[in-house]
């Protein structure tokens, strides 16, 4: 592959391996994710050029991965990680536990559970974004909202993206992708906002073994709740919040609060405290004076991608971050 090309794949400057070597490929690579087993098959093992790049987050990591030549990859079971993998172009046979999966880029993707095992055939061509969700935050978040510990989630491993669900994945993954792929990297608490904000869409709209504890009917939480959590997110909103810990802190779980919010605020956990950091962001403008860039002040409120921030605070108070600061002066 010429190397301009190269340069055109998402995540370029974050190019972990590039090789035409299957051993060479499997051990890099393996060092990344987890040991496997890598084998070209005999189709066109002549095109074999593994490339992987790899962006770490907060909890997660983004990834392109392709391989060129038709591959069969043997992970077994994963142990420490979810990873949810969207073809980009070409398509892939999946097999997780008992499931066999076609995924083909533009229809469908397909989730990896730590605790199912796992075996893969990648066709000519295939290349995917894969975000890898750190086992411990997807339980955590999943034990939130059913109030227990939860040591296990397990998914159905294919994912419809024509449906609304699979589309609202993949637009949360091209986020994800973007913002880890930007030209300055975003800060951690925005890290923590997308990171919980994917492992939610997974657990709220996807079919897994816990969907029937989730799919019961939760008694709302009073007024003394939602303030409580209200609080926590005004006083730690300059830092990463785990939705987890807001409900820790609320003494409820985060479905019953989730909703309770919906109800009675009008707006999700996150559009909550997406709104409070744009609070901060308009005090900051009006004050900072010649100090720092609208761009630093919108990453020091815990907002992330710049285009997008400026946007949200667009539709919010009607003119541009740039337009306050300067009345600020």
């Amino acid at each position: 592959m010429p190397a301009e090309a190269s340069a055109h794949a998402p995540l370029a400057r974050f190019a972990a391996v590039d090789t035409r070597s299957p051993d060479e490929a499997r051990d890099a690579i393996g060092r990344i994710f987890c040991p496997h087993f890598l084998t070209p098959t005999a189709r066109n093992p002549g095109h074999f050029h593994a490339r992987h790049h790899s962006a770490p987050q907060a909890g997660y990591s983004v990834n392109f991965v392709a391989y060129g030549a038709e591959v069969e990859i043997d992970p077994g079971e994963l142990s420490g990680f979810f990873l949810v993998q969207v073809p980009v172009k070409g398509a892939a046979l999946v097999r997780c536990g008992s499931r066999l999966t076609e995924v083909t880029a533009g229809r469908s993707a397909s989730i990896l559970s730590p605790t199912l095992p796992t075996r893969m055939t990648w066709h000519d061509a295939c290349e995917k974004v894969i975000v890898l969700l750190r086992r411990q935050e997807v339980e955590r978040l999943a034990g939130a909202m059913i109030e227990r510990p939860c040591e296990r989630v397990e998914f159905d491993a294919g994912v419809d993206l024509t449906d609304p669900v699979g589309r609202a994945l993949a637009r949360h993954v091209q986020i994800m992708l973007d913002a880890a792929d930007g030209p300055a990297p975003v800060p951690e608490a925005y890290q923590v906002l997308l990171r919980d904000g994917l492992a939610t869409l997974m657990l709220t709209g996807l079919r897994h073994d816990r969907s029937d504890l989730l799919a019961r009917p939760a008694a709302l939480p009073g007024p003394a709740v939602l303030r409580r959590a209200e609080t926590f997110l005004i006083e730690h909103a300059a830092r990463p919040i785990a939705m987890a810990d807001v409900a820790h802190a609320a003494g409820a779980s985060l479905r019953a609060l989730q909703e309770a919010f919906r109800r009675h605020r009008g707006e999700t956990l996150t559009e909550r405290l997406q709104a409070i950091r744009l609070e901060r962001l308009r005090a900051a403008l009006i004050d900072a004076g010649e100090a720092a860039s609208v761009s630093e002040l919108i990453f020091e409120a815990g907002l992330g991608h710049a285009g997008r921030a400026a946007a949200a605070y667009a539709a919010r108070y009607g003119e541009a971050p740039s337009q306050t600061r300067r009345r600020g002066r």
